[in-house]
């Protein structure tokens, strides 16, 4: 007999010889009833959720958009988060929905039988589930720093504009916020001004946004603009729009009792007719 404390031994029992191998506690795992409903369940929410991501896009093209690079950006990043997230809501919905119906009729204060190891303890299913989250979260992170740079890059940053590239050869507006209406001012036209904004197709646009009063916020809809306009200080952005007609234009920002009035149109056009605009409306110089 061994005396404890001797060279060699320790009090530690011994690991188990039989326990089964992780591949197939996880098949033991996957043959239990309340799994594969769940995995039923999930398959069923997904062809179900799946549309989703393409009814969003139609509710949102229901106005013409998208109608720059920019929202053509934004539409394609909702689709496919969209998609991407339709697995994951519903393996969530389908466990929420076998643990109300499902194991309703479990009763009382009694644990119910397990009837194979806890898949925590199965190496397989720990390593399959942790690469899967980790895959999931790097490839959220990934698209969208693309798509943050891709939108930063077609809105000419944070440049004011006597510092974007020459080339670009923007069209500098304006904008001014008040409750409750907004007002567009073109310095290059000798300051024509106007409470529809009229833009060029195929044309950057540079906005300098501002506000007379309280804070609102400049929303261009179909051209994924928005912007806050804040009192005493000026912020800007800008876009290419790429697409000739009607849109629509909003403050984003809670202001006042008439905040949802405050709204107009965007009206883009060929430039030929932006020009003929502009000298209707007295603005003789152009630039």
């Amino acid at each position: 007999m061994t005396e404890p404390g001797a060279v060699g031994v320790t009090d530690e029992p011994e690991a188990p010889t039989n326990r089964p191998d992780s591949e197939h506690r996880l098949r033991q795992w996957l043959r239990r009833p309340y799994v594969r409903a769940i995995v039923i369940l999930t398959l069923i929410l997904s062809l179900v959720m799946l549309p989703l991501g393409w009814l969003i896009v139609a509710a949102m093209n229901g106005t013409g958009g998208p109608a720059s690079p920019v929202m053509s950006s934004i539409q394609l990043t909702i689709i496919v988060l969209t998609v991407a997230a339709v697995p994951i809501t519903a393996f969530v919905f389908a466990v929420m929905l076998y643990s109300l119906f499902g194991w309703r009729h479990v009763r009382g204060e009694q644990v119910p039988k397990d009837d194979s190891p806890a898949i925590r303890t199965n190496t397989i299913g720990v390593v399959l589930w942790t690469a899967v989250s980790s895959a999931l979260a790097v490839f959220f992170v990934a698209w969208g720093l693309v798509a943050l740079a891709q939108i930063t890059a077609n809105s000419y940053g944070t440049l004011p504009a006597n510092e974007q590239p020459q080339d670009l050869d923007p069209l500098i507006v304006n904008v001014t916020g008040q409750q409750w209406v907004w007002t567009f001012e073109y310095p290059q036209h000798d300051r024509v001004t106007s409470d529809v904004l009229y833009l060029p197709v195929d044309r950057p646009v540079y906005f300098n946004v501002t506000s007379k009063d309280v804070i609102h916020n400049f929303w261009a809809v179909e051209l994924g603009v928005k912007i806050d306009a804040n009192p005493g200080a000026v912020t800007q952005t800008g876009v290419t729009p790429n697409k000739v007609g009607t849109f629509n234009l909003r403050c984003a920002e809670l202001c006042g009792m008439h905040h949802a009035y405050m709204q107009t149109r965007i009206q883009v056009m060929p430039q030929q007719d932006f020009t003929s605009w502009v000298r209707e409306m007295g603005g003789g110089r152009t630039a």
